[in-house]
């Protein structure tokens, strides 16, 4: 049974992520949680606003919550819980989800206060770095209907067994293709017979038969060429693994104000190495 914690700041961004996650919830089975945080700013601001007081903000959102969550819970079938908490955005959704032992982050790419220049918001970007569980992005436009086709972006490590082991075991109740790429600029970076050995190795190693594997080389960036790929396989979650130095980074560095177009319309799904 799943465990899913879904922050909520009220924007149009974070309500889709939320009624992705719902309906993602609704095939995977299990609980969610709705987390609501007060920056310090906010609760600084509200200390000296008399009309707008801590309590009385912190009770406008309890209801909101609470709202919600009835909503949920009489809709998809599950139960939906929330939290208030009061810290810094960036640390506090992470810190609470390891704490209390949370399968998966669902979030909004943007937040209140999103700039247009960027796919991903600086609030979600630093809640990927900062999390130690996997954390799914949800662009406004996304709308789940099945995980039909799962792109997995990998460098092909031994890191890459253990997340995709995760992987299967997620996506196994959709039945879900997944097609485990590695793009780079040339074809030499893995030669043909290391290519074939990992395939096997890992194949044997995860024992599920709707798995596909790709090579491909793009002139341009790394980036513009997994993009090119998701679109080709109509791709409907692209995954990622992020570690200390590899091309997520780069995916991401150049993703959060660039052209990515895949990222504003499909979700994002990144494991973390020190998950494993």
């Amino acid at each position: 049974m799943d465990r899913f914690l879904c922050p909520v700041d009220f924007s149009a961004y974070s309500l889709n992520a939320l009624e992705y996650a719902s309906k993602l919830l609704q095939i995977r089975k299990g609980s969610m949680t709705l987390i609501h945080i007060f920056s310090e700013k906010e609760f600084l601001h509200s200390l000296e606003d008399e009309k707008s007081s801590f309590d009385n903000l912190k009770q406008h959102a309890k209801e909101k919550l609470s709202t919600l969550a009835e909503e949920i819970e009489k809709e998809y079938e599950f139960e939906c819980d929330f939290v208030l908490s009061i810290g810094d955005i960036n640390n506090s959704i992470s810190q609470y989800a390891s704490k209390h032992g949370y399968d998966l982050i669902i979030m909004g790419t943007q937040g209140n206060g999103y700039s247009r220049k960027t796919i991903i918001g600086s609030r979600t970007l630093r809640t990927v770095e900062n999390s130690t569980i996997p954390v799914l992005t949800v662009p406004l436009d996304a709308d789940f209907t099945n995980w039909n086709s799962v792109v997995y972006a990998s460098d092909y490590s031994e890191h890459d067994k253990i997340t995709m082991q995760k992987l299967v075991s997620f996506v196994y109740s959709f039945r879900s293709r997944i097609r485990f790429v590695h793009v780079s600029h040339s074809k030499n970076v893995m030669n043909e017979k290391s290519y074939e050995e990992f395939k096997t190795e890992l194949s044997s190693f995860l024992g599920y038969d709707k798995i596909s594997y790709y090579l491909k080389e793009y002139k341009k960036d790394i980036s513009s060429g997994i993009e090119e790929f998701v679109n080709e396989q109509q791709g409907d979650v692209l995954v990622l693994l992020k570690r200390k130095r590899n091309f997520f980074e780069k995916l991401l560095g150049n993703s959060v104000s660039t052209e990515i177009t895949y990222l504003s319309t499909h979700p994002l799904l990144i494991y973390q190495e020190k998950d494993n």
